[in-house]
């Protein structure tokens, strides 16, 4: 029988891999993880199959991506942000672990720094992210934490203002370093910054800049796990499994799920109307049909920039924005979206059921191969975050 979970606003689930073997890495890595109690470390609540899938529920975070804020203006912040995300990976390496793709995606900024998505990258499948990763886990090296420490320097200098940046390319200048063995340890790390200067708490907002930022940088997936994509039906061709991985369910994301589990009674829209924040319902709509028109117009960045960094909706842009940089096209795509339904609106959160109409399209793969999609009608159920700038899809559900 299928095993589905309900989308809960209290913990995020992502899709790390599927089969036996990657449950059993993901239960291993789950186990090894559950050991660690630093609050600098978001570990997994838990690990479930879904159909063939490897799920990987772990608590919401409280804070802001760091790829959607601001720089540290002050030497102060700076120091704090560094502090913390070394004193989190000491205790990850102090435990034998590495988290093998941190990036400004994958730390949250809070009360303090707190490193998330601690699963998929420990099941081999994927060599970091450009820009942040070492050259040998770049080369398909493994997760190391002589490679946690290079990308906490080019994490280090991403986040330094223009006002700091000679001060942090000192200090960030041996993390860096090309001989793993030359860099210092994290501790060592948490240990120093302070000789830099005294740390202040940094409490960033998110900035409308650099909260695209996330579309350009991305965790490259190994080629060789090029065979976890087509798990569903291996005996389809990559273009085609990849059209209807795009298009078949179009805007499902997620699991398809019953419900949406604690929501508020159906009187919840009145929340949305005593909320400050922009009308959910009306946000929904929007981003249904930007998304249309990102995948009409072939325009990658503008479709990963509807979703939230980290979150699963983002995993599944990214991966249908490396089809359309690839060559895939789709032709005569539209969408005609009718009610939406604001569920529940708590803070910066909101679920909102929508239905929509999606006309017969065509989707071309970068090799040619052609798989055409009959109109069909949807309904959703669409989990949306605010991120100081606008509301964004965090996943996306069957409606019940």
């Amino acid at each position: 029988m299928r095993q589905v979970t309900p989308l809960r606003l209290d913990r995020v689930a992502r899709a790390v891999g599927s089969g036996d073997r990657d449950e059993r890495l993901a239960r291993a890595r789950f186990a090894a993880l559950s050991a660690i109690d630093h609050p600098g470390v978001c570990a997994p609540v838990d690990v479930v199959r879904e159909d063939d899938a490897v799920v990987v529920h772990a608590p919401r975070v409280a804070g802001t991506v760091l790829a959607d804020v601001g720089r540290c203006e002050s030497l102060g912040e700076w120091a704090w942000l560094v502090r913390g995300i070394a004193e989190a990976l000491a205790a990850l390496h102090a435990a034998g672990l590495a988290h093998g793709d941190l990036s400004p995606s994958n730390v949250i900024v809070g009360s303090r720094p707190v490193l998330i998505d601690l699963v998929g990258a420990a099941l081999g499948r994927e060599r970091g992210t450009p820009g942040f990763a070492s050259p040998e886990r770049a080369a398909g090296g493994p997760p190391t934490a002589a490679d946690d420490v290079h990308a906490l320097g080019a994490l280090a200098l991403a986040a330094a203002s223009a006002s700091i940046t000679t001060e942090a390319e000192a200090w960030a200048g041996p993390l860096l370093a090309a001989d793993p063995g030359a860099r210092p340890t994290a501790g060592a790390v948490a240990r120093g910054i302070d000789r830099c200067a005294a740390p202040v708490r940094w409490q960033p907002s998110p900035d409308p800049v650099t909260a695209a930022a996330p579309a350009a940088v991305r965790t490259v997936s190994d080629p060789r796990a090029w065979h976890w994509r087509l798990r569903r039906h291996p005996w389809r061709g990559a273009a085609v499994l990849a059209a209807l991985a795009l298009l078949g369910g179009w805007w499902v994301w997620g699991p398809e799920v019953p419900a949406v589990a604690g929501l508020a009674a159906r009187g919840a829209p009145e929340a949305s109307a005593r909320s400050s924040l922009p009308d959910a319902g009306a946000a929904a709509r929007a981003v249904t049909l930007e998304r249309a028109d990102a995948l009409a117009r072939a325009d990658p960045e503008a479709l990963v920039a509807l979703a939230v960094p980290g979150s699963s909706a983002w995993a599944a842009a990214e991966r249908e924005a490396r089809a359309l940089r690839e060559g895939a096209r789709v032709d005569g795509l539209a969408v005609e979206v009718g009610a939406t339904e604001v569920v529940e609106v708590e803070g910066g959160r909101a679920v909102v059921d929508v239905a929509y109409v999606v006309a017969a399209h065509t989707w071309r793969g970068a090799d040619g191969e052609l798989a055409r999609t009959p109109a069909h009608a949807q309904r959703i159920r669409m989990l949306l975050v605010w991120s100081g700038e606008r509301w964004r899809v965090e996943d996306v559900s069957a409606r019940p």
